[in-house]
C-alpha cells in the first residue's frame, strides 16, 4: 500500500512539473489582456516619461543593398556592401521625426548632408536617402511607437488608428517571445504569422517588434534593449530593420537628449 501511495505521489509530482514546463514555453497558454487594456498600457508608460521631444546620437549601419544606397547618399562608397555612418534621429510628438547623416571621414569639406523627415503625412529629405526603403521603415516605425502623443479619456486609441491604418487587427492577439522577454502580439493568432503586428513587452510595456507595410510588403522593425546605458527608458539600444530575417540596417544607441529644442521647420 506504502509503495503504491509512493508511486502515485511520485506520477502526481512529475505531472505538475511537465504542466509548469508546458506553460513556461508556452506563452501563449498564459490570461491575455485585451488588446484596447494593452495599447492603453503602452500609451501610459511613454506618456510616463515625459519627453514628447528627444534626439538620438548614434551609428547607422546597413548591409548588402541598403548599405550600398545609404554610402551613396553619404556620397562615399561601401566598404563590401557595408557602410556605417554617424546619424541623429530627432523626435518629436505627435509623430514627426527625422534622420540625419553626418559628416562621415573622407566625406568633402561642405558637402550637402543627407536627411529624410516625415511630419503629417508627407516625406522630404535630401541626396536620395527619402528613396532608401530600409531608412524610411526605420524612420516611420520608430516614429509610429515613439513619437505619438496620447491625449483623452482613451490613451491607447492614437495607437490603435496608426495600427489599424498599417492592416493591423485588433481582434486578433497572441503572446510571444523576444529573446527571454515574453511580449503581446497584437495582430495575429501565432506570433510567426506573416501578417501586421505590434509586439509590447508584458512586464515594461514597451514596444518591442512592428512588421507592417512601412516602406514595403512587410517591413520587420524591431526596436532592442530597452534600459540600456545610452538610451535608458526613453530609446531602445538599438533598432534594426530585417530583411528575410537578416539585418539589413541598424541604428545603434550612444547618446539621449530629452526634451531638447527642435525647430518645427525641419519637418515637412
Amino acid at each position: 500500500m506504502r509503495r503504491g501511495a509512493a508511486r502515485s505521489g511520485a506520477r502526481a509530482r512529475r505531472a505538475a512539473l511537465a504542466a509548469a514546463a508546458l506553460l513556461a514555453a508556452s506563452p501563449a497558454l498564459a490570461y491575455l489582456l485585451p488588446p484596447s487594456a494593452v495599447l492603453k498600457r503602452l500609451a501610459q508608460r511613454r506618456e510616463a516619461l515625459a519627453a514628447p521631444a528627444m534626439e538620438v546620437r548614434g551609428t547607422l549601419h546597413a548591409e548588402g543593398e541598403a548599405g550600398r544606397a545609404l554610402a551613396a547618399a553619404a556620397g562615399l562608397s561601401p566598404n563590401g556592401g557595408a557602410f556605417s555612418v554617424p546619424a541623429v534621429l530627432s523626435v518629436k510628438a505627435p509623430g514627426r521625426c527625422r534622420l540625419d547623416l553626418l559628416p562621415a571621414e573622407g566625406a568633402g569639406a561642405g558637402a550637402e548632408r543627407a536627411w529624410v523627415a516625415i511630419g503629417r503625412g508627407r516625406v522630404a529629405g535630401a541626396r536620395g536617402l527619402e528613396r532608401v526603403p530600409e531608412v524610411g521603415a526605420l524612420l516611420r516605425g520608430t516614429c509610429l511607437l515613439l513619437g505619438q502623443r496620447a491625449t483623452g479619456a482613451d490613451p491607447g486609441q492614437v495607437y490603435a488608428q496608426e495600427l489599424a491604418r498599417l492592416g493591423v487587427s485588433l481582434t486578433e492577439e497572441s503572446l510571444g517571445r523576444s529573446g527571454s522577454r515574453v511580449a503581446y502580439v497584437l495582430g495575429a493568432s501565432q506570433p510567426r504569422e506573416a501578417r501586421p503586428q505590434v509586439w509590447i513587452d508584458k512586464q515594461g510595456w514597451q514596444p518591442i517588434r512592428l512588421i507592417a507595410p512601412l516602406t514595403g510588403p512587410l517591413d520587420d522593425v524591431r526596436l532592442l534593449d530597452f534600459g540600456s546605458v545610452a538610451g535608458g527608458d526613453l530609446f531602445p539600444g538599438a533598432v534594426e530593420v530585417r530583411r528575410d530575417g537578416a539585418i539589413a540596417l541598424r541604428l545603434a544607441t550612444e547618446r539621449v537628449v530629452p526634451n531638447p529644442k527642435i525647430a518645427d521647420t525641419l519637418f515637412p
